[in-house]
């Protein structure tokens, strides 16, 4: 295949719909424990299998591995990058190459239609999918210290990593409603199932939080509550 006939294939994948930040901490454990001889599911233990999938997919966009998992030598420089403080222009680079349609345009000054017409027209794909891979987009170019037109980042302006991933390590802020719900069975609709629902906001949720969001959510129904 030419050249050009292998970019344009490229062009057509879809790109990474994965939190940012499970990308992120996956280069960071990849740079305290080494490279592997192969990216599979024993490497991806922390991450759930759904997550561990979207990963995988988003390494494989950046040619961070090949078809058989296989770590690259663009793994191995994002890693040594992160290492030594490169990262914000390794990155770029990397985003500037697999984004070069996006890039295209200028995105300091891009408009909410302009910049979505060239995401969609580069990156087809269903629209929760589209928003997904908008979000990775935003949150790693603001990483990589791109600016980017504050028309496009009206309300979902990427939030930072380190205060986010911090608050992790705390009771996720939905749940605390639970503590109070047997107490108040007085209140029509207490229901915890409810009560969660009403306090989600899917939107400033990563993957792995949704995912034990719906995993608390089967348990209350199969509990009936």
């Amino acid at each position: 295949m030419s050249r050009g006939g292998s970019e344009r294939v490229r062009t057509a994948r879809t790109p990474p719909y994965t939190s940012y930040r499970t990308f992120k901490t996956f280069i960071e454990d990849i740079r305290e424990h080494g490279v592997p001889s192969r990216v599979d599911r024993s490497v991806l233990t922390r991450f759930s299998g759904v997550v561990g999938s979207q990963l995988t997919h988003a390494l494989r966009f950046f040619g961070l591995i090949d078809e058989e998992g296989r770590p690259t030598q663009r793994l191995r420089d994002l890693v040594d990058a992160q290492a030594a403080g490169r990262w914000p222009a390794t990155l770029l680079a990397l985003l500037r190459q697999e984004y070069a349609p996006i890039f295209a345009i200028d995105l300091e000054a891009a408009t909410p239609s302009h910049f979505n017409e060239a995401f969609r027209k580069a990156f087809p794909a269903a629209d929760a999918v589209v928003q997904k891979c908008v979000t990775f987009f935003l949150y790693a170019a603001n990483d990589a210290g791109v600016k980017i037109s504050g028309r496009v980042l009206k309300g979902r302006k990427p939030r930072p990593l380190t205060p986010r991933r911090r608050n992790l390590l705390a009771p996720p802020s939905p749940v605390k409603p639970l503590q109070t719900a047997p107490s108040q069975p007085r209140i029509e609709g207490g229901r915890p199932s409810e009560i969660l629902l009403t306090h989600l906001e899917p939107k400033e949720m990563d993957d792995e939080q949704q995912a034990a969001v719906w995993t608390l959510l089967k348990y209350f129904k199969a509990r009936g509550l």
